[in-house]
């Protein structure tokens, strides 16, 4: 059902710190938390004595204390004090997680610990980048996170769900393409040119005149969706554009997290690299995503309630817009069946 070889987001960086944060991911209970010298720790938050969340006690210094009897846990995970005994039973103990904080996120290997390799964390740079501006927010979806997946693949959905902010006819009217590259990575490109600005873009880039947008959606496994989108007026040169200053582009990050089977924890991120001391369009952005983001909420946990105790199979009508989509599938199912060819190292 989950990848956990790979790492994947647990938190934003700014929400673990010196008190215990629970949090589910990909079915694993973790507490989170803070070491006094900043360092992120990430145990499992089930005390081994009574089973009760670790979550619920309390942090003393660097050490976790069990709520219920109070043992005590280390950042390895070792029981360190019992309450009433000298003895530490070898069992008294819980699984430590690798934990790497980068790009203003707290990042978590799931899988087997020996493979985890901090040079492999997906590169999001752009929330570090001074040469961009970040918005970001969350949302919490009841829905798989591959409905995620599909739905950010197949950007088709924005003329009838976002017609009020980033969608008009433009965007289902122009032809999809979409590549595989070294057999885990989807880009699924639309070019729209010509086209009215839709509602968001004109407050967003200043264009209200024809414009000429496109967008790329670019998906690494398990489920990481990176949009390069931008704007320019119709019939412009874009490489022009682009060093004039003219085309307005963005970058919308989407870290998406499995919770359970039918839950997900949605990470994004709006960068745009114009405007770059405007307070004001940063929070507008914020703010007109978020209600896109509602939309999209609204549609996938309605088709999670539809799907309920089925299997993700084959879509049952497959159109053409679907290609990206049935690709991003394509490498979970095949990375899921351990398929070393799938794999982003070429291992497994």
């Amino acid at each position: 059902m989950f990848l956990k070889d790979n790492w994947q987001v647990a938190a934003f960086a700014k929400e673990v710190g010196r008190h215990l944060l629970a949090r589910t991911l990909a079915n694993e209970n973790v507490v989170l938390y803070r070491l006094a010298s900043g360092e992120p720790v990430a145990l499992h938050d089930t005390c081994p004595h009574r089973s009760v969340p670790l979550s619920l006690g309390k942090l003393v210094d660097d050490i976790v204390q069990c709520g219920y009897h109070g043992l005590c846990f280390d950042k390895l995970g070792q029981c360190v004090k019992v309450p009433g005994q000298d003895r530490i039973p070898a069992a008294a103990k819980v699984q430590a997680y690798p934990v790497v904080e980068r790009y203003d996120f707290i990042w978590i290997w799931l899988g087997d610990p020996a493979l985890a390799d901090e040079r492999t964390v997906p590169d999001f740079h752009w929330m570090t980048d001074p040469d961009w501006t970040i918005c970001t927010g969350y949302h919490h979806f009841q829905a798989h996170y591959q409905l995620l997946n599909d739905n950010l693949l197949d950007l088709t959905h924005e003329t009838f769900v976002h017609s009020h902010t980033i969608g008009n006819a433009a965007v289902a009217d122009s032809p999809l393409s979409v590549e595989l590259k070294d057999g885990h990575i989807v880009r699924a490109h639309r070019d729209m040119r010509n086209c009215e600005p839709p509602p968001f873009y004109v407050k967003a880039t200043g264009f209200s005149t024809r414009i000429d947008r496109w967008h790329t959606t670019i998906f690494t496994p398990p489920a990481f969706l990176v949009i390069e989108n931008g704007a320019m007026p119709a019939g412009s040169d874009k490489e022009k554009a682009r060093a004039a200053g003219v085309a307005k582009e963005r970058r919308v990050l989407n870290l998406i997290t499995p919770e359970t089977e039918s839950s997900s924890h949605y990470f994004w991120a709006i960068a745009r690299s114009y405007d770059l001391n405007d307070a004001e369009l940063t929070e507008y952005i914020r703010k007109e995503v978020s209600k896109t983001f509602d939309e999209d909420k609204l549609l996938l946990e309605a088709q999670q309630l539809r799907l309920s105790g089925k299997p993700l199979g084959a879509f049952p009508v497959s159109l053409r817009a679907d290609v990206g989509a049935i690709q991003g599938r394509r490498v979970i199912n095949s990375l899921l069946r351990g398929d070393p060819a799938s794999s982003p190292s070429g291992e497994h």
